[in-house]
């Protein structure tokens, strides 16, 4: 998609209008149910939640390596190796028809990176002790940004132990309420006010 932007290191889509003259700025699908509150992570420490995020990102990177064929294993901090163990574990020898893809939706102006897809099923890959509900509702996101209005939407939750486990979101609500949050992300950017 030559006309997104994605910065990593800020988590920021960016999208160039159709003259080509100006980048505007696209909310993510993370961002947008953050900012309804359906992602909160108020009362736990700053510093665990860095480090989760951190290690997050270093296993997705792990594994999106891998699945390219581009992973020096030797590199490969020994905590990592579980977590690739369980996404091998998963995936045997599937092909996924896009890998780590930012994506923007034109009409609703929102942008986000699934995980892996292929056909009509798209995956989210967690590394964490607990999948929050709300994974239910970023997949819903993704899958339309991905135009699969009927996607399979699965979390693959990858394990300390090198084993993983499948949860898989089929509530048509879901989309509903990712759209819900979306109107109201968006009337708060129009809205705001200051209570000063």
């Amino acid at each position: 998609m030559p006309n997104l932007k994605f910065d990593p290191h800020g988590h920021v889509y960016t999208l160039r209008n159709e003259d080509g003259t100006e980048w505007r700025r696209l909310p993510s699908v993370t961002e947008i149910i953050k900012s309804v509150g359906l992602i909160n992570f108020t009362g736990i420490d700053s510093e665990i939640l860095s480090r989760a995020a951190d290690f997050g990102k270093a296993a997705h990177q792990a594994c999106h390596l891998d699945d390219l064929g581009d992973l020096d294993e030797q590199s490969l901090d020994e905590n990592l190796k579980p977590y690739l163990e369980a996404w091998r574990a998963f995936k045997g020898d599937m092909v996924f028809d896009a890998i780590e893809q930012p994506l923007y939706h034109q009409v609703w102006g929102f942008a986000g990176t699934p995980d892996r897809i292929k056909e009509n099923t798209i995956w989210d890959l967690k590394t964490g002790t607990t999948v929050y509900p709300s994974t239910a509702i970023q997949l819903a996101g993704y899958s339309i940004l991905a135009d699969i209005p009927t996607a399979r939407r699965l979390a693959v939750q990858l394990l300390p132990t090198g084993k993983f486990k499948v949860h898989e979101y089929t509530d048509r609500k879901d989309r509903e309420i990712f759209l819900a949050a979306l109107a109201v992300y968006k009337w708060g950017g129009n809205n705001a006010t200051n209570s000063k």
